[in-house]
């Protein structure tokens, strides 16, 4: 974190003897730097950003840019690398997508000559999770920065709140352990946590450097977490009095909430974050869990160190959405399905609605199409007045609430009617603004504040007079210029501005000899000289004023006009929010009616029976890859008589996809979208869990086994009843005898402990026995259809009863193994099957309430 306390005597006198620093300008960037020492400085001199020092070496081979050096003969040359200032963004972002923070050190003054060094400050540190620029984010997706913090060093628990400073959403919750919180770190979009200066902070850093190297950590003072410090910066910036009247439960997280938002004040050089009005709780006990396994395994979101995984990820089958605040919110739905059985069906009912209303998604699709991302934009114009808002941005916002009021046709709508009448009846004065703002903005507006432009004739009449005063100006100095050519007789006579000099008349060396005498000169360059006159001085003092004015009133319209749109900051979030649910919805009709897809019915109970399931992104896939021409699909039942289905049959035969199946339909149903099947009836699921695919984690020293056992322990520690569990061949890690052993017990405390509704995949078919200890066991096999040539043909289709054999060798065939390797396998595999083995007796007999049961498993 930037350092601002003043410096002291001693740290002035250290600099001062610096060797490097040896001019005025060195010195100011030693000083600054000692306050960032952490950050790569971006040191305005000009029209470029210049880095020094190891911030130069650095930059320059990330950016691959030349690294040069100042002072290059002197004994203390210093490496510099530099950027242009006007296109510095994306050298910024590469930086940051590294997790490098950025300093900007800007010129707080004009350069003017003779005035000695200009002033310079860091007006804004970029991190990874304060980045606000389009260009730096993923439109669909969020840009958390989290804070965690243990309350009391003697307990596990920890709290932590999180805020997407781009858009504004926060919230808060805990986890009873570490672990439990890398669970949902994993699988939400964060980027940056911050974490306090002690040994739960040091513990964290480590952790989340090891698991998760792609989220930046920072370690930020203690006190940033005391609880009555960080409760004042949570007051200040609720404007209240109590924290319960921003929620009831906000006091347990306030530490890190409070760290957040002085964390943003730092590094932002602002008093509040302009897009936080409220926080609540994370959806504990309102959404579905979904731990990182589980949305792994059934390809939930792109998985970005894969390069085939997005095709197939469900958000990539289900994003039809316009803008980026529903891509973002339908991102949100995938991993937080809902519980509520009537914010279920409301959600439902409005996707029914859209797919038998084609004429209203026509028209709700042209609104949505123009209106740009509420949420970003809204931060880059209220942080700081606008300063880092372009003019671009401020038209967006205005041309966006203009295209929103055309959705006001949905109150007529039952379906909508109720939301769309509450959200519209608070917006007619952001609307009224909107109207009278818009008529008076450029198109295309500027890119730049600085450029000009950004307001029609006749907005302000002080800035008419002064933008006719500059044009006059212009066609004035055309006019003077082509004179002193006649009258001197010099043809490449120029006239010409800068900054520094202001206006000059500029010759050539070749024709010094013809420069009148009453020229003064103003400065000798390598090509010549420059001069002024005393009429060009009286315009230069008229203009120039004139100028600076209207770039001064322009910019302080255009930040008032800023401020006016962040003072309706809650509309426009209220106005976002229900956009974006409108364009989830909407996207999900369109997904439904492309591909015939049915509504599922919900229920409190336990059943679950889907008829004729299709996975709803292989299918497609199948159906668009020849040889594959169809997508065979299954049916599942689950009630408490028989709520664990032990599933065998080969490798290939489509246990795995059968399985996943169940989970995603039962997902989207829960998501509100309509599924892929004939009919379906579902009773909620508070919990997925999968233990699915082979990896290891090198990184925490565990290999594929201790993962698999890890995350069993995982799920028999944290499943409930109203869960749904989906195992897939587990205990393949070990040897046969352990791999069976552990197989069967975790399959018994299953079903009978835990009678949780289970898909359990094995290819130890021996477990099929368990049917006859536990009732609620049904065994299905994936059907196999032997062909005259001894090969085998996978009818993809889950049929009653259960399998005695594997098919490996026959699996082993297909995948064109040689001949000479098959029959010894065939050989081998005869010799192992016509032995008896007798085990697990002695194990079997102990299981409770089992006194009497004995099996032999390999008879």
């Amino acid at each position: 974190m930037p350092n601002h306390e003043l410096l002291d005597s001693s740290t002035t006198t250290e600099i001062s003897k610096n060797p490097y620093a040896t001019t005025p300008l060195m010195q100011q960037y030693l000083e600054i730097k000692s306050r960032y020492p952490d950050c790569l400085l971006f040191f305005r001199m000009g029209d470029f950003y210049e880095l020094f020092f190891e911030d130069a070496k650095t930059a320059s081979k990330i950016l691959e840019i030349a690294l040069t050096a100042r002072n290059k003969t002197t004994e203390n040359p210093v490496p510099m690398c530099g950027v242009p200032h006007h296109s510095a963004s994306p050298y910024i972002y590469r930086l940051v997508s590294q997790n490098y923070k950025v300093a900007i050190c800007e010129q707080l003054e004009e350069a003017t000559a003779g005035k000695g060094i200009v002033k310079r400050d860091v007006i804004r540190v970029i991190t990874p999770g304060t980045r606000f620029e389009a260009e730096s984010l993923d439109s669909k997706s969020n840009n958390f920065t989290h804070a965690v913090f243990k309350p009391n060093p003697h307990q596990k628990k920890i709290v932590w709140a999180t805020i997407d400073f781009s858009t504004g959403s926060s919230f808060f919750g805990e986890h009873e352990t570490v672990s439990e919180w890398l669970q949902f770190v994993s699988t939400h979009s964060i980027v940056e946590i911050l974490v306090p200066q002690n040994s739960f902070g040091d513990e964290i850093f480590t952790q989340t450097r090891n698991l998760r190297p792609q989220v930046a950590t920072e370690i930020l003072p203690e006190f940033y977490f005391g609880t009555a410090y960080a409760k004042e910066r949570v007051l200040e910036q609720f404007k209240t009095k109590t924290l319960s009247s921003i929620h009831p439960e906000v006091e347990s997280s306030v530490e890190p909430l409070g760290a957040l938002i002085k964390y943003f004040q730092e590094t932002q050089k602002t008093e509040f974050i302009p897009t936080l009005y409220q926080t609540t709780p994370w959806n504990i006990g309102k959404t579905m869990h979904l731990d990182s396994a589980t949305v792994r395994a059934l390809d939930l979101i792109p998985d970005r160190n894969s390069s085939g995984g997005k095709n197939l990820s469900l958000l990539s089958h289900l994003d039809r959405t316009a803008t980026a605040m529903g891509g973002r919110l339908l991102k949100q739905w995938i991993l937080e399905p809902r519980l509520d059985l009537a914010e279920i069906n409301r959600r439902l009912d409005g996707v029914e609605f859209f797919s038998k209303n084609l004429k209203v998604c026509v028209e709700i699709s042209k609104s949505l199409s123009e209106i740009y991302d509420f949420e970003r934009l809204l931060s880059r114009l209220s942080i700081a007045k606008g300063r880092i808002a372009s003019p671009r941005d401020l038209s967006a916002m205005v041309s966006s609430i203009g295209h929103s009021v055309q959705l006001g046709f949905l109150k007529n709508y039952p379906v909508l009617e109720v939301r769309a009448n509450s959200l519209f009846s608070t917006l007619e004065n952001l609307f009224e603004y909107a109207r009278y703002l818009a008529p008076n903005l450029t198109s295309p507006a500027p890119l730049l504040s600085r450029e000009g432009g950004i307001f029609q004739k006749g907005f302000n009449a002080e800035l008419d007079e002064l933008i006719e005063l500059c044009a006059n100006g212009e066609s004035w100095l055309a006019r003077y210029e082509m004179s002193e050519r006649e009258r001197t007789k010099i043809s490449s006579l120029k006239v010409r501005f800068n900054r520094v000099f202001g206006y000059y008349i500029e010759v050539t060396k070749s024709n010094l000899s013809n420069v009148p005498s009453h020229y003064i000169r103003k400065q000798t360059t390598a090509g010549g000289e420059r001069y002024l006159t005393e009429e060009l001085k009286t315009f230069e003092e008229k203009v120039l004023h004139s100028e600076k004015r209207r770039e001064e009133l322009e910019l302080q319209l255009f930040r008032e006009h800023c401020e006016k749109i962040s003072s309706f900051s809650k509309e426009i979030l209220d106005l976002s929010t229900w956009i974006a649910e409108i364009d989830v919805l909407l996207s999900f009709s369109k997904v439904c009616d492309e591909y015939e897809y049915i509504r599922p019915t919900l229920h409190d109970g336990e059943e679950i029976s889907i008829i004729e399931a299709k996975h709803p992104t292989l299918s497609v896939l199948l159906e668009r890859n020849p040889p594959y021409t169809s997508f065979v699909p299954n049916d599942f039942n689950f009630d408490p008589s028989k709520n664990f289905i032990l599933i065998t049959g080969p490798n290939m035969g489509g246990k795995s996809t059968a399985m996943r199946t169940v989970a995603v339909l039962t997902l989207m149903a829960q998501m509100g979208c309509f599924i892929p099947a004939k009919s379906a009836n579902i009773g909620i699921v508070d919990q997925i869990y999968t233990r699915i695919g082979a990896h290891d984690d090198a990184s925490q020293g565990e290999s594929t086994f201790m993962v698999e056992m890890s995350e069993m322990s995982y799920i028999l520690r944290h499943a409930s009843q109203r869960s749904l569990i989906l195992i897939d061949e587990i205990g393949r890690g070990t040897s046969t005898y352990d791999g069976i052993s552990l197989a069967w017990a975790l399959a018994f405390e299953i079903a009978n402990r835990l009678k949780a509704r289970t898909l359990f995949s094995t290819h130890y078919h021996e477990l099929t026995k368990l049917s006859l200890l536990c009732s609620n066991v049904e065994n299905k096999r994936v059907g196999v259809e032997f062909q005259a040539d001894g090969k085998i043909r996978f009818l993809y289709r889950l049929e009653h009863g259960s399998t005695d054999r594997s098919y490996g060798v026959q699996v082993a065939r297909l995948a064109g193994l040689p001949s000479t390797v098959i029959e010894n396998a065939e050989r081998v595999l005869n010799d192992l099957e016509k032995k008896k083995v007798n085990m697990a007796k002695k194990s079997l007999s102990s299981l409770p309430n089992n006194d009497d049961f004995q099996l032999d498993f390999l008879k």
